[in-house]
């Protein structure tokens, strides 16, 4: 852990210095090359990423305070959560400022009622934060225990504050995947009253190239792609683990539309968030409610998902022509 928390800190402090000290003639040559029409958001995106690097570089800085002031304290859990608020509250105001970008909220009612397991619709880097932002920080920063890739690892912040509010970085490569469903077990039935659980269901990010790639690796799953167009089928191993060890909790449904377009380094340059409109809508589901066939449960609300994204959209879509 520490050999890798070596490289990714030193690999983030050097990368903001480098991106800082060149940041006016590499902005120069963005703006040369952005004549080319799949390059002309480069200059934005070469501003968004030394914008990341820096909320990476300031939210090591404030970890590594709160573990200097806060680790022996009873709020030091408290501090940290703290942390990760800012850290997604800036990110998304940096990228918003940056793109643009417009949020709107919908189905605020299932904010009402006690903490939930948490399934989220994932199509890009931006949606990670969006649990923070629209579920926990309008309940007063409650906590929220992740069960995210091991790949994130990458990112120093989400590694040294996921390590300490529980959040479990999973090995998806099916090497290990009775001990994963195990700890993913172990997070739910002892989650504390306090804080929700989160899962994406689908396991990675959404992108039409990953369905193509599914379709021809697993035909069987031919039905499932073509019932849910904007959405990959959901992994049932992880959230059945969660419903079937639930202590109790409500089933929140978070959808959104309008984060697509970033899936993919190719995508990133592309710069096509610009101007979105974010649209995303929550439901809750009683955990009383929650039927013993969790898989027919999950694919009821996976169409009810579907269903919701087509709306948002079409939402949107009806609001740019009526602009026109």
């Amino acid at each position: 852990m520490w050999r890798r928390r070596l490289l990714t800190v030193s690999g983030v402090f050097l990368g903001f210095a480098l991106c800082l000290s060149l940041y006016v003639p590499v902005l120069l040559v963005c703006l040369l090359v952005s004549v080319h029409p799949a390059l002309r958001r480069l200059p934005l995106v070469w501003t968004f990423i030394t914008c990341y690097l820096y909320f990476e570089c300031a939210g090591v800085l404030r970890l590594s305070w709160v573990w200097l002031r806060h680790r022996r304290r009873p709020d030091y859990t408290v501090e940290n959560r703290r942390v990760q608020i800012w850290w997604a509250r800036g990110l998304l105001a940096m990228g918003g400022l940056v793109f643009r970008l417009r949020f709107s909220v919908t189905g605020e009612e299932a904010l009402a009622g006690p903490t939930a397991i948490l399934l989220v619709r994932h199509t890009s880097l931006g949606d990670t934060v969006v649990p923070l932002l629209f579920f926990s920080y309008p309940r007063g920063a409650e906590g929220i225990r992740y069960v995210i890739k091991k790949e994130l690892l990458i990112s120093p912040c989400l590694d040294i504050a996921g390590h300490r509010l529980n959040t479990i970085f999973v090995d998806r490569s099916g090497v290990n995947t009775p001990q994963e469903l195990q700890r993913v077990a172990d997070m739910t039935a002892n989650a504390p009253a306090d804080e929700s659980l989160l899962i994406f269901p689908e396991g990675t990010r959404f992108s039409n190239a990953k369905k193509a790639r599914l379709r021809r690796k697993h035909p069987r799953l031919a039905p499932q792609l073509d019932r849910w167009p904007d959405l990959l089928p959901p992994r049932l191993g992880g959230v059945d683990t969660m419903l079937t060890h639930n202590p109790g909790k409500d089933v929140v449904f978070i959808a959104h539309a309008g984060f697509e377009g970033y899936a993919d380094l190719k995508e990133l340059l592309s710069g096509s968030w610009r101007l979105s409109r974010v649209r995303i809508h929550l439901w809750r589901v009683p955990g009383a409610e929650v039927p013993a066939d969790h898989q027919a449960f999950l694919f009821s609300q996976w169409d009810r998902m579907q269903e919701t994204i087509t709306r948002l959209k079409q939402d949107t879509n009806s609001q740019l022509t009526s602009s026109q």
